[in-house]
């Protein structure tokens, strides 16, 4: 009777009931069509951004080619890019200050080589540069390879004692120093910390350095800075901050347009003045960008700080040895009102030491 209710299958010769149930196929067509349009819409994207990669390649190549940069260096070259340019590395080719991150990266690669391997390098890297036009030319500087011999440095350490040096000359590996004998009577020597300079109609210079090899009889080997920074012909005197790391936000990007939202920035004050400040920040932010910041004058949240200052992003350069914040930006602030203005002069005026440069 059983057998009778359910029924045979006519070709198996089965009960129905002991076939398995229909599968549902429609959640998985669903997800099969979502597959494909999720691969439709994001492919668009990678295929371009592969294309641009082949493209900066191909540019660098092509450069390279042009320019008639031996094989060797033009592995080197590559080598480097691919790390700390790849995004756009054809600009070590035509821009100084690529080219010279590139050769710090490699004098400090070769360091450690035997004496003669090592000089022959900085020889090649020397070439180099004054086949891509990268040597020292006529108008401002553009970075430390620019300093000539009988050049004054002011060198302020970061333990604030000063030393005056005289450049004997400039190669690959860095900047060849004579301590000048009022520093050297007063037992100051090398150390890391702000070189400057000024020439005659272009304004003051400074970069951050360190002594590479230690004076022996006045003589000592600074390394070149990882950014110049040009200051205007009468600059304001500027005093170091010891603050804690904090946060800005970049308000107008350089082309005028404000961000879809405000991008915070880490950031760590270097120093102040009351014509602008110098940051080291944790991305990059662009030339020309305009800044909103709360400026801490101490450590700790019971410290002073100065709110609603606005500055703009007067040049930005890349940190060599990276780092949590390995951007420099050099800002000038926009519009300053009388009250903050008062209270950055007291603090200036406190922290700022006479006869500093």
């Amino acid at each position: 009777m059983k057998g009778a209710l359910w029924g045979l299958d006519p070709l198996l010769g089965l009960p129905l009931a002991s076939l398995p149930a229909p599968v549902d196929i429609l959640p998985l067509n669903l997800l099969i069509l979502g597959l494909l349009i999720a691969l439709a819409v994001v492919m668009p994207f990678t295929g371009a951004r592969a294309a641009r990669r082949r493209e900066a390649w191909s540019r660098f190549d092509a450069i390279a080619r042009i320019r008639n940069v031996p094989a060797r260096e033009r592995d080197a070259m590559e080598r480097w890019a691919r790390v700390s340019c790849r995004q756009s590395p054809h600009l070590v080719l035509v821009r100084r200050k690529d080219f010279d991150r590139f050769a710090r990266s490699e004098v400090n690669r070769y360091r450690g080589a035997p004496s003669d391997a090592y000089q022959a390098h900085l020889e090649r890297l020397s070439g180099l540069r004054e086949l891509l036009g990268f040597g020292p030319g006529a108008g401002p500087a553009q970075g430390s390879h620019d300093l000539y011999p009988g050049e004054v440095l002011v060198l302020r350490r970061d333990d604030g004692r000063k030393v005056n040096v005289v450049v004997d000359g400039v190669d690959e590996a860095g900047i060849h120093v004579e301590v000048e004998r009022s520093s050297l009577l007063e037992g100051v020597s090398l150390g890391a910390g702000w070189a400057t300079f000024s020439r005659e109609g272009e304004g003051y210079y400074r970069f951050r350095t360190m002594p590479l090899v230690a004076s022996q009889r006045g003589a000592g080997l600074l390394a070149h800075g990882d950014f110049l920074v040009h200051d205007e012909r009468r600059r304001d005197p500027r005093a170091r901050v010891d603050a804690d790391p904090f946060w800005i936000a970049v308000e107008v990007l350089p082309d005028g347009a404000a961000p879809e939202d405000p991008e915070g920035v880490e950031v760590a004050v270097v120093d102040v003045s009351v014509g602008g400040l110098a940051l080291l920040a944790d991305r990059e932010v662009r030339r020309g960008s305009e800044l909103w910041v709360d400026l801490p004058l101490g450590r700790g949240r019971e410290s002073a700080r100065v709110r609603g200052l606005r500055a703009k992003v007067l040049n930005h350069a890349y940190r060599e040895g990276g780092g949590p914040r390995p951007h420099f930006l050099h800002c000038r602030w926009i519009d300053l009102p009388e009250a903050p203005r008062k209270v950055l002069e007291g603090f200036v005026y406190a922290h700022h030491q006479d006869g500093e440069d």
